[in-house]
């Protein structure tokens, strides 16, 4: 099996296991964290329109808003007609703000994928680091806003474009 594969199979295994612990709890029963991760996991795993009702479930003021005047073409070139490959996610940090509100901070590394759908060691592998508001809205949680986003990209360099070094002695000079 090559790396992407691997990758690829621990990053589904991730969302089905935190998905059957999470899966089982009610929304009400969730922490801050939990319905961030249950947000993303929907979000990664969208197939159809309908979805998007779901998806705003898990959300209330500006990002709901903003979900809600998306259009569905936008929409579906966002979650249906994805053009990446996730690879990892994992939390970073939570900030509790007030006993109502708090503040968690993921990171994603996913690589872009080609035109034809498939992954190469060719495409530019991201990690986005983003901040999201999160607030206790009549007994649950609910992510309110993005606040925060940092995005590395990491192109990989053709065999052309590599420099190496090579021993040189002072004579070689003159």
């Amino acid at each position: 099996m090559k790396c992407p594969a691997i990758i690829t199979l621990l990053g589904v295994s991730f969302f089905v296991s935190a998905c059957v612990g999470m899966c089982q709890k009610s929304h009400e029963d969730m922490t801050a964290e939990e319905v961030v991760q249950s947000y993303l996991d929907l979000a990664f795993n969208i197939s159809d329109m309908s979805q998007k009702a779901d998806l705003m479930e898990w959300t209330t003021g500006n990002l709901e808003a903003a979900l809600a005047e998306t259009s569905d073409d936008i929409f579906r070139q966002a979650y249906i007609e994805r053009k990446y490959q996730l690879n990892r996610f994992s939390l970073v940090e939570r900030r509790d703000r007030t006993p109502r509100e708090t503040e968690i901070t993921f990171q994603l590394d996913y690589r872009d994928l080609l035109t034809d759908g498939r992954s190469s060691s060719g495409s530019a592998s991201v990690v986005t680091e983003n901040t999201v508001a999160v607030i206790r809205e009549r007994g649950l949680w609910k992510i309110r806003d993005v606040i925060g986003s940092k995005t590395t990209f990491d192109f990989p360099l053709s065999e052309d474009s590599r420099i190496e070094a090579s021993p040189s002695s002072a004579s070689d000079q003159e």
